[in-house]
This record gives structure tokens, C-alpha cells and sequence, in this order.
């Protein structure tokens, strides 16, 4: 949610902001459109003009696989559109949610959140990942900033979220 939220707790109500982060589908339509875009070039150079009609072969193994990558780029995207994955971040939380399941970390379990630069090759924004550390956790949970809609502000969250953790 990108306004504030009203939360009812037993004895009051208290107002939180919060920001949603969806995940990027731009990237999944660019390679749809790339690969669309190859095989239609490729078809057509390999094809033979014939009486004044296009002949186009579908057995060649370069256009078998072109199609393959339009189409599972496809199955891919919808995918990732159908799950709506999302972070939010709240003043006092962090929730990773999906169409099925939201997993929220309070303040209280985060143990550390480590914001890394990017050194070598600037692709895309200027942070490649975070990394939070969880009380209850062994293992880092890692998250690629660039993949998220409104990468720097998702990134001036996290580390709010991170100088209050070092102001407790």
C-alpha cells in the first residue's frame, strides 16, 4: 500500500506508513519482445520467396529454439504476474508478499540489514543487494533492489528501517 494503513490492536489504533515495492515485469515483456523480434528476422532471411509467396521453415533447429524462448518467456511472465510478488516496508517491519502468502519480520527479529554497492559494471541503479540477518534464521535473506519497482526509494526504506535498528 502507498498511503498509510490503519491497524487495530486490542486496546487502540495506531497509523503506520508503509510502501509497497512490486517486482519488475518490464524486463520479462523486453525479452519477450527481443526474442519475438529475432525469430521474426531470422524467419524471414531464412525463408524463400516462391511465385510471389513467403515460405517459411519451422523445422530448422534456430527457429525451434527462438520459439521456445518466446513462448516459455511468456509462460514466465504470466507467472510472475499472476504471483504479484511485493515488499512492504513499514516503520517498524519488513513484509515479503505474494498472492498466496505474506511473511513479515518485525523489528525486534531482524538482527542486521547490510546494504552492498555495486563496484564493477552500474547495469542498473547503484545498490546490487541486501542482505538481512534474522534471529530466527541461519541463512541471509537477499534481496536485488534493481528487481523491485522504485528501486531507490525502496532502498531509502530499508535503510531507515536499518538506522533504526542501530538507534535500539
Amino acid at each position: 500500500m502507498n498511503a498509510h494503513e490503519t491497524i487495530e490492536s486490542s486496546s487502540h489504533e495506531q497509523t503506520l506508513h508503509e510502501q509497497e515495492f512490486p517486482v519488475r515485469m518490464d524486463f520479462y515483456w523486453q525479452a519477450i519482445a527481443l526474442y519475438a523480434l529475432a525469430l521474426i528476422c531470422y524467419a524471414l532471411v531464412r525463408g524463400t520467396v516462391w511465385d510471389g509467396s513467403l515460405n517459411l521453415t519451422l523445422r530448422d533447429p534456430i527457429v525451434i529454439v527462438l520459439g521456445a524462448l518466446v513462448i516459455g518467456s511468456c509462460f514466465w511472465s504470466l507467472g510472475n504476474w499472476y504471483m504479484r510478488r511485493s515488499i512492504v516496508i513499514g516503520d517498524s517491519y519488513i513484509r515479503f508478499t505474494n498472492r498466496f502468502r505474506s511473511r513479515t519480520f518485525r523489528q525486534h527479529d531482524i538482527d542486521v540489514i547490510s546494504i552492498g554497492r555495486q563496484k564493477m559494471l552500474k547495469v542498473r541503479g547503484v545498490y546490487k543487494l541486501v542482505k538481512i540477518r534474522l534471529r530466527s534464521r541461519r541463512r541471509l535473506l537477499r534481496i536485488r533492489p534493481s528487481l523491485y519497482e522504485q528501486e531507490q526509494a525502496l532502498v531509502q526504506s530499508l535503510i531507515a528501517l536499518k538506522r533504526q535498528l542501530t538507534a535500539r
